[in-house]
């Protein structure tokens, strides 16, 4: 079973991103904060995080570098998904350990290929 958190301050993203990325061989959480994140990865470890940059509470790059740091999410892989297109942003993502950094506007279905080749 792989575990995906969503992170975004967007409930429309989450929403479509939930319906998409949801298989029988998936569990899904959400937060709409960076701050209710970090609650949700202190208590379980993630397969897959995506998560929005710019977030109320603790942004995006925090989320990251906490990934990061512990141990325990050694095996997590990250996907930045963001409208901030700036290359110093991308830079800045990959830097810090994101396996992805994909801007908005995005293709759904290309969203799903890439995300299922991270979790084969």
């Amino acid at each position: 079973m792989k575990k995906i958190l969503i992170v975004d301050d967007d409930k429309s993203i989450v929403d479509v991103l939930t319906e998409t990325l949801a298989g029988e061989d998936r569990t899904i959480r959400w937060a709409y904060d960076g701050k209710g994140a970090l609650n949700w990865i202190s208590k379980e470890v993630f397969d897959l995080i995506v998560c929005d940059l710019m977030m109320p509470k603790v942004h995006g790059f925090q989320i990251l570098e906490w990934v990061r740091s512990n141990p325990g999410c050694n095996t997590t892989r990250v996907v930045i998904l963001t409208a901030k297109s700036y290359k110093l942003d991308a830079d800045k993502a990959k830097k810090g350990g994101a396996d992805m950094f994909i801007s908005k506007p995005f293709e759904i279905a290309d969203l799903k290929e890439k995300i299922d080749k991270l979790l084969s």
